[in-house]
């Protein structure tokens, strides 16, 4: 018992690791999201180890010459410039600023520990990008297929790619788990998600990646937040909050401030974008 008579979670080990056991019991009502999240991020890393394997070997699948063959097809200026805009939400310029748009807006919103795990998140995933990039050292696709400068830095992954489905991954999980309208969690989650995969394709439309450093970007970011959502659903709810948060400010500051943030990225993505030459 606490202070005040309530009860309270016992956090010894035996205690705390019978709570954890109790949602990863697949006939539970709480237990199937927790088995599913672990799943999934299992099958996701074992889909990203099957592709940098077919890249270690080393040979082009067929998969990447169909993409190429495709790209050319339907290329033009207008798609051009639209790739661009969207490669540019994945490059470091802008995803990090992005990131502590919402992270600021979840905490605004009284989420500190989301908006900590947005962070980490993404500071994790440009540290693996990076880690794998040293280690497979794969080359980029010829100087003859790209329409804008070629990046110094090895092929595979795509540090955007994986950008893109961390941020936009992490914020729909949040957004579908939130008290919001339906249509909002609907829409909007579809929509982030939409914004994510379209960073990666635009790498392979420009010429810059396979599409396989891409399939395995997104396999790799899929596991990161598979594994950030069963760690939350399995341990999360067992540690009682430090106190209690509340949203900072009045709330029709709140929801300014959550339409300006986003809209001041896209609209600085979008100048950047129109300035910068693509090659």
């Amino acid at each position: 018992m606490g202070p005040s008579g309530k009860p309270r979670l016992d956090l010894r080990p035996g205690p705390f690791l019978k709570v954890a056991a109790s949602r990863l019991d697949v006939e539970s009502r709480r237990g199937f999201p927790v088995t599913l999240a672990w799943l999934l991020s299992g099958l996701f890393f074992v889909g990203f180890l099957s592709i940098a394997e077919e890249v270690v070997e080393p040979f082009s699948l067929a998969l990447d010459r169909a993409a190429t063959v495709f790209s050319a097809a339907i290329a033009s200026p207008t798609l051009t410039r639209v790739m661009w805009v969207a490669t540019l939400l994945g490059d470091v310029r802008v995803a990090l600023p992005a990131t502590l748009v919402a992270a600021v807006l979840l905490a605004v919103w009284g989420h500190p520990r989301r908006a900590g795990s947005v962070i980490v998140l993404m500071l994790v995933s440009i540290v693996l990008s990076d880690s794998v990039k040293y280690l497979i050292e794969r080359r980029r696709p010829p100087l003859g297929l790209a329409l804008i400068a070629l990046p110094s830095s090895a092929s595979f992954p795509s540090g955007h790619a994986m950008a893109g489905i961390v941020l936009a991954g992490t914020l729909a999980l949040m957004l579908i788990a939130s008290r919001a309208p339906r249509w909002v969690r609907v829409f909007g989650s579809v929509a982030v998600l939409a914004a994510g995969l379209a960073v990666g394709l635009s790498r392979v439309y420009l010429g810059v990646h396979y599409f396989s450093d891409v399939l395995a970007s997104w396999c790799l970011g899929a596991t990161l937040v598979g594994l950030w959502a069963a760690a939350v659903l399995t341990w999360g709810r067992a540690i009682p909050p430090a106190s209690e948060v509340h949203p900072l400010g009045g709330r029709w500051w709140r929801w300014a401030l959550t339409v300006a943030g986003p809209l001041a990225v896209v609209v600085a993505t979008i100048a950047e974008a129109a300035v910068t030459p693509l090659r």
